[in-house]
């Protein structure tokens, strides 16, 4: 196996661990913000007329975090992005 087939498997190995790392403490972000005291799991599923995109999903968690001065960092958004698509969108593009 050359070094560069070496390097890229690792690479993806690192990938793969960070991304299902980050599901749990983005279920834990989206828990402790309370998001289900505004939001029922029939409201995920009855906006995907209007919720169409990864991108589109991204903004309206962006604007959930704004209006309710939720003070998550920018990954953070995202992850908990990533773990509403992975749980009711399933968006297959993040563009």
């Amino acid at each position: 196996m050359s070094l560069h087939h070496l390097t890229f498997l690792i690479i993806l190995l690192f990938i793969t661990l960070n991304l299902s790392a980050n599901s749990p403490e983005a279920k834990e972000l989206f828990n402790k913000a309370e998001c289900m005291s505004c939001h029922e799991s029939i409201d995920f599923s009855h906006k995907k007329d209007k919720v169409n995109s990864f991108k589109k999903l991204h903004t309206s968690v962006e604007a959930c975090v704004i209006n309710n001065e939720v003070e998550w960092f920018d990954d953070e958004t995202l992850d908990v992005t990533e773990y509403l698509n992975k749980k009711y969108y399933f968006f297959k593009s993040k563009e």
